[in-house]
C-alpha cells in the first residue's frame, strides 16, 4: 500500500466514521451516547494511528533484521500514548466510567483494526517480492 493509498483510506475512515458517531449522537441518542470532549479523544486516536502507521511504514521499507523491532516499537508507542491520554483525560474530566470505556475502546478498536489491515497489506506485498 502506497502512502497515497493509505492517505486516501485514512481520510475516508476519519470522515465516514466521524459522520457515523455524529449521526448516532445527534439523531439516535441526543446527549447520552458520547462522552464530554469526545472529538478530542477521536482526533487524538486518529493522530496516534497516523504517527504509528508512518513509523511502521518507513520501518518496513528498510530492509534488514530490524523490521520486527520497529513494529514492536510502534505498538509500544501506541500503548504509552494511549495510557497517558487515558490518565490525563480521566484526571481532568469527570465522566461515567462505563460510557468512557465504550466510547474509548470503540475508537481504539476502529483505528487499531484499520492500522493492522494497512500493515498486513504492506507485509503481503513484501512477501510476494
Amino acid at each position: 500500500m502506497t502512502l497515497k493509498t493509505f492517505s486516501f483510506s485514512f481520510i475516508s475512515l476519519v470522515i465516514f466514521s466521524g459522520l457515523g458517531y455524529w449521526t448516532i449522537e445527534y439523531l439516535y441518542f441526543p446527549q447520552h451516547f458520547l462522552i464530554p470532549h469526545f472529538w478530542v479523544v477521536y482526533y487524538f486516536m486518529a493522530f496516534v494511528t497516523l504517527i504509528v502507521y508512518l513509523f511502521s511504514y518507513f520501518g518496513l521499507k528498510k530492509e534488514g533484521d530490524h523490521q520486527s523491532g520497529i513494529l514492536l516499537g510502534a505498538i509500544v508507542i501506541r500503548l504509552i500514548l494511549t495510557l497517558a491520554f487515558i490518565l490525563i483525560y480521566t484526571q481532568k474530566i469527570k465522566v461515567d466510567s462505563v460510557l468512557f470505556m465504550l466510547n474509548f475502546f470503540s475508537i481504539y478498536l476502529l483505528f487499531t483494526t484499520f492500522e493492522i489491515y494497512c500493515l498486513l497489506r504492506n507485509l503481503r506485498h513484501q512477501i510476494k517480492k
